[in-house]
Protein backbone atom coordinates (compact mmCIF):
# COMPACT_ATOMS: atom_id res chain seq x y z
CA UNK A 1 0.00 0.00 0.00
CA UNK A 2 2.81 2.39 0.90
CA UNK A 3 4.37 1.85 -2.53
CA UNK A 4 1.16 2.95 -4.26
CA UNK A 5 1.00 6.07 -2.10
CA UNK A 6 4.61 6.99 -2.90
CA UNK A 7 4.11 6.40 -6.62
CA UNK A 8 1.03 8.65 -6.51
CA UNK A 9 3.10 11.37 -4.83
CA UNK A 10 5.80 11.04 -7.49
CA UNK A 11 3.19 11.43 -10.22
CA UNK A 12 1.74 14.49 -8.48
CA UNK A 13 5.18 16.11 -8.26
CA UNK A 14 5.88 15.35 -11.95
CA UNK A 15 2.50 16.69 -13.08
CA UNK A 16 3.06 19.88 -11.07
CA UNK A 17 6.54 20.28 -12.55
CA UNK A 18 5.32 19.77 -16.10
CA UNK A 19 2.69 22.47 -15.62
CA UNK A 20 5.58 24.86 -15.01
CA UNK A 21 4.88 25.28 -11.28
CA UNK A 22 8.53 24.69 -10.38
CA UNK A 23 8.49 26.21 -6.90
CA UNK A 24 5.57 24.01 -5.89
CA UNK A 25 7.01 20.86 -7.51
CA UNK A 26 10.35 21.41 -5.76
CA UNK A 27 8.57 21.39 -2.39
CA UNK A 28 6.70 18.22 -3.36
CA UNK A 29 9.88 16.44 -4.45
CA UNK A 30 11.84 17.48 -1.35
CA UNK A 31 9.07 16.36 1.00
CA UNK A 32 8.72 13.06 -0.87
CA UNK A 33 12.47 12.33 -0.86
CA UNK A 34 12.74 13.15 2.82
CA UNK A 35 9.96 10.65 3.61
CA UNK A 36 11.50 8.07 1.28
CA UNK A 37 14.88 8.32 2.99
CA UNK A 38 13.21 7.73 6.36
CA UNK A 39 11.27 4.77 4.96
CA UNK A 40 14.42 3.21 3.49
CA UNK A 41 15.84 2.89 7.00
CA UNK A 42 12.97 0.52 7.81
CA UNK A 43 12.42 -1.04 4.40
CA UNK A 44 15.50 -1.87 2.30
CA UNK A 45 13.68 -3.90 -0.35
CA UNK A 46 14.74 -3.60 -3.97
CA UNK A 47 11.24 -2.35 -4.83
CA UNK A 48 11.53 0.69 -2.55
CA UNK A 49 15.08 1.39 -3.71
CA UNK A 50 13.81 1.36 -7.30
CA UNK A 51 11.05 3.82 -6.40
CA UNK A 52 13.62 6.04 -4.63
CA UNK A 53 15.83 6.02 -7.75
CA UNK A 54 12.79 7.01 -9.85
CA UNK A 55 11.95 9.91 -7.52
CA UNK A 56 15.57 11.09 -7.48
CA UNK A 57 15.79 10.87 -11.27
CA UNK A 58 12.71 13.04 -11.64
CA UNK A 59 14.17 15.46 -9.07
CA UNK A 60 17.28 15.84 -11.26
CA UNK A 61 14.97 16.87 -14.13
CA UNK A 62 13.51 19.47 -11.74
CA UNK A 63 17.00 20.98 -11.32
CA UNK A 64 17.64 20.97 -15.06
CA UNK A 65 14.37 22.77 -15.77
CA UNK A 66 15.10 25.35 -13.07
CA UNK A 67 18.57 25.93 -14.51
CA UNK A 68 17.13 26.37 -18.01
CA UNK A 69 14.65 28.90 -16.73
CA UNK A 70 17.39 30.81 -14.91
CA UNK A 71 19.58 30.87 -18.02
CA UNK A 72 16.64 32.07 -20.11
CA UNK A 73 16.11 34.87 -17.60
CA UNK A 74 19.83 35.69 -17.57
CA UNK A 75 19.84 35.93 -21.37
CA UNK A 76 16.75 38.13 -21.34
CA UNK A 77 18.36 40.44 -18.78
CA UNK A 78 21.64 40.48 -20.70
CA UNK A 79 19.95 41.47 -23.95
CA UNK A 80 17.96 44.13 -22.13
CA UNK A 81 21.18 45.51 -20.62
CA UNK A 82 22.92 45.53 -24.00
CA UNK A 83 20.01 47.40 -25.58
CA UNK A 84 20.11 49.97 -22.75
CA UNK A 85 23.88 50.31 -23.14
CA UNK A 86 23.65 50.94 -26.88
CA UNK A 87 20.72 53.32 -26.64
CA UNK A 88 22.63 55.42 -24.11
CA UNK A 89 26.04 55.00 -25.81
CA UNK A 90 27.63 53.76 -22.59
CA UNK A 91 30.12 51.30 -24.10
CA UNK A 92 30.48 49.04 -21.07
CA UNK A 93 31.99 45.72 -22.26
CA UNK A 94 30.16 43.86 -19.51
CA UNK A 95 26.93 44.63 -21.37
CA UNK A 96 28.16 42.54 -24.30
CA UNK A 97 29.63 39.85 -22.04
CA UNK A 98 26.29 39.49 -20.28
CA UNK A 99 24.98 38.16 -23.59
CA UNK A 100 28.05 36.39 -25.03
CA UNK A 101 28.89 34.34 -21.95
CA UNK A 102 25.30 33.37 -21.20
CA UNK A 103 25.01 32.09 -24.78
CA UNK A 104 28.27 30.22 -24.21
CA UNK A 105 26.89 28.64 -21.02
CA UNK A 106 23.84 27.32 -22.87
CA UNK A 107 25.99 26.04 -25.74
CA UNK A 108 24.64 28.40 -28.40
CA UNK A 109 28.15 28.76 -29.77
CA UNK A 110 27.39 30.32 -33.16
CA UNK A 111 25.45 33.16 -31.52
CA UNK A 112 28.07 33.61 -28.81
CA UNK A 113 30.81 33.90 -31.45
CA UNK A 114 29.16 37.00 -32.91
CA UNK A 115 29.17 38.86 -29.56
CA UNK A 116 32.66 37.70 -28.56
CA UNK A 117 34.06 39.13 -31.79
CA UNK A 118 32.51 42.48 -30.85
CA UNK A 119 34.38 42.41 -27.52
CA UNK A 120 37.93 41.89 -28.77
CA UNK A 121 38.52 45.45 -30.09
CA UNK A 122 36.97 46.97 -26.97
CA UNK A 123 39.85 45.56 -24.92
CA UNK A 124 42.65 46.66 -27.30
CA UNK A 125 44.45 48.46 -24.43
CA UNK A 126 44.24 45.44 -22.12
CA UNK A 127 45.98 42.36 -23.50
CA UNK A 128 44.95 40.13 -20.58
CA UNK A 129 41.24 40.70 -21.03
CA UNK A 130 41.58 40.60 -24.79
CA UNK A 131 43.33 37.24 -24.46
CA UNK A 132 40.57 35.96 -22.21
CA UNK A 133 37.95 36.89 -24.81
CA UNK A 134 40.03 35.25 -27.55
CA UNK A 135 40.21 32.07 -25.44
CA UNK A 136 36.42 32.00 -25.13
CA UNK A 137 36.07 32.65 -28.84
CA UNK A 138 38.57 29.87 -29.59
CA UNK A 139 36.41 27.52 -27.50
CA UNK A 140 33.35 28.52 -29.55
CA UNK A 141 35.20 27.90 -32.81
CA UNK A 142 36.40 24.54 -31.53
CA UNK A 143 32.87 23.49 -30.57
CA UNK A 144 31.44 24.35 -33.99
CA UNK A 145 34.17 22.42 -35.78
CA UNK A 146 36.49 25.27 -36.80
CA UNK A 147 39.48 23.56 -35.21
CA UNK A 148 42.18 25.22 -37.33
CA UNK A 149 40.88 28.71 -36.48
CA UNK A 150 40.54 27.74 -32.81
CA UNK A 151 44.11 26.42 -32.71
CA UNK A 152 45.55 29.63 -34.16
CA UNK A 153 43.46 31.88 -31.93
CA UNK A 154 44.21 30.04 -28.68
CA UNK A 155 47.94 30.60 -29.18
CA UNK A 156 47.26 34.33 -29.57
CA UNK A 157 45.10 34.25 -26.45
CA UNK A 158 47.77 32.60 -24.32
CA UNK A 159 50.40 35.08 -25.52
CA UNK A 160 48.12 38.08 -24.83
CA UNK A 161 47.31 36.83 -21.34
CA UNK A 162 50.99 36.31 -20.56
CA UNK A 163 51.72 39.93 -21.52
CA UNK A 164 48.92 41.17 -19.21
CA UNK A 165 49.64 44.78 -20.18
CA UNK A 166 47.19 46.22 -17.63
CA UNK A 167 48.83 44.14 -14.84
CA UNK A 168 45.47 42.82 -13.65
CA UNK A 169 45.27 40.17 -10.94
CA UNK A 170 43.21 37.68 -12.96
CA UNK A 171 46.08 35.92 -14.76
CA UNK A 172 45.42 32.78 -12.68
CA UNK A 173 41.79 32.80 -13.82
CA UNK A 174 42.34 33.62 -17.50
CA UNK A 175 45.41 31.52 -18.29
CA UNK A 176 44.12 28.18 -16.94
CA UNK A 177 40.98 28.55 -19.05
CA UNK A 178 43.04 29.24 -22.18
CA UNK A 179 45.34 26.30 -21.45
CA UNK A 180 42.36 23.99 -20.98
CA UNK A 181 40.99 25.04 -24.36
CA UNK A 182 44.39 24.27 -25.89
CA UNK A 183 44.34 20.87 -24.15
CA UNK A 184 40.91 20.13 -25.63
CA UNK A 185 42.15 21.00 -29.11
CA UNK A 186 45.15 18.68 -28.72
CA UNK A 187 42.85 15.98 -27.38
CA UNK A 188 40.63 16.27 -30.48
CA UNK A 189 43.74 15.64 -32.59
CA UNK A 190 44.55 12.58 -30.42
CA UNK A 191 47.75 14.20 -29.15
CA UNK A 192 47.05 13.04 -25.62
CA UNK A 193 50.53 13.77 -24.21
CA UNK A 194 50.34 17.42 -25.25
CA UNK A 195 46.75 17.66 -24.03
CA UNK A 196 47.73 16.33 -20.60
CA UNK A 197 50.68 18.72 -20.39
CA UNK A 198 48.47 21.78 -20.87
CA UNK A 199 45.72 20.47 -18.58
CA UNK A 200 48.23 19.95 -15.77
CA UNK A 201 49.79 23.36 -16.39
CA UNK A 202 46.30 24.89 -16.09
CA UNK A 203 45.90 23.21 -12.70
CA UNK A 204 49.27 24.48 -11.45
CA UNK A 205 48.51 28.10 -12.42
CA UNK A 206 44.98 27.99 -10.97
CA UNK A 207 46.43 26.86 -7.63
CA UNK A 208 48.71 29.92 -7.41
CA UNK A 209 45.84 32.09 -6.14
CA UNK A 210 43.54 29.21 -5.15
CA UNK A 211 41.10 29.75 -8.01
CA UNK A 212 38.73 27.03 -6.81
CA UNK A 213 36.51 26.71 -9.89
CA UNK A 214 39.45 26.66 -12.30
CA UNK A 215 41.23 24.06 -10.13
CA UNK A 216 38.12 21.87 -10.27
CA UNK A 217 37.75 22.28 -14.04
CA UNK A 218 41.42 21.49 -14.65
CA UNK A 219 41.30 18.40 -12.44
CA UNK A 220 38.19 17.13 -14.22
CA UNK A 221 39.97 17.56 -17.54
CA UNK A 222 43.09 15.75 -16.26
CA UNK A 223 40.90 12.87 -15.01
CA UNK A 224 39.09 12.69 -18.35
CA UNK A 225 42.39 12.57 -20.27
CA UNK A 226 43.72 9.83 -17.98
CA UNK A 227 40.65 7.69 -18.74
CA UNK A 228 41.09 8.23 -22.48
CA UNK A 229 44.75 7.31 -22.27
CA UNK A 230 43.94 4.08 -20.47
Amino acid sequence: MIYKTIETRIKQAIDTREKGELSKSRRLFESLLKDLEKQLKKDSTKKLKYIYATAMGEYVIQYRLEATRLYDKALELGKSLLKYDRQNKIGNPLSVRAVSNTLLDIRRFEESEEYLRQLIPIYKENSGRQGDIKAHLAYCLFRIGKVRGASKLIDEAIEDIEKNTAKEEYFSVWQPYALMVKALIYNSKEKFGEAMKYAKKASVIAKIDNRVFRIKQAQELVDLLKKKKN
